[in-house]
Parts: C-alpha cells; structure tokens; sequence
C-alpha cells in the first residue's frame, strides 16, 4: 500500500479501514473516515476520473469520490483477495485477485 496523491490532494489509507485525506501543498489534514466494512491494504490504490479505487485484502474494493469532502461512491466485493494494484487503461479498470482477473467498465470502452 502506498499513498496517492490525485489533484491536489493527498490520500493515506491505512489498516483497519481507515482513509486519511491531506492538503497536497500544505500539509493540512481534511479528512479521515472510516471505510464502511473496513479492511486492510496490502495492493496501492488508484485512481481516473474523479474516483479513488482502494482494493482490500479481504475481498471489497471501495470506490471513492476525490475530492475534499469523503464520499464512498460503491464498493465491490470481489470474494477473494486483492493484493495487486489494480491498473486502468482505455476505460477499464483491472483487478486481479488471488485467482482472478476482472476487467470491470462499460460495455462503450474499448476493447483491448
């Protein structure tokens, strides 16, 4: 797990479901919230088109609203695993889990 930096934003998510948001330039925390059925990070988290995307060891990935007000848009429970970051390319977002690879977007995206 490592932190991410999106706009002007820092995030740090860290074990125990927790979520901290930090102002990128000064430092200022904004937020820290709670995930809803919280987890512990081992793969980073990323994000495109205004949403963090932050995979669990246990299964959920959460989707979340960047931005400097915590909003926690879906979460996905992929019933395994995520250890490996996901990666994002022409609209897709791929998740692989301990013996699966989804590629999760709208049937308008590309195919690869």
């Amino acid at each position: 797990m490592t932190p991410l930096v999106y706009g002007d934003v820092f995030y740090l998510p860290a074990n125990a479901g927790r979520l901290s948001a930090y102002d990128a330039l000064t430092g200022e925390r904004i937020y820290r919230a709670r995930l809803s059925h919280g987890g512990n990070f081992t793969a980073s988290p990323v994000a495109a088109d205004g949403a963090l995307y932050l995979p669990t060891n246990d299964g959920p990935v959460y989707v979340i609203r960047a931005g400097r007000k915590y909003e926690e848009v879906a979460v996905n429970d992929m019933k395994e695993s995520v250890t490996a970051s996901p990666a994002i390319s022409d609209g897709v977002l791929f998740v692989r889990t301990r013996t699966r690879l989804y590629a999760l977007g709208s049937k308008d995206a590309p195919t690869p």
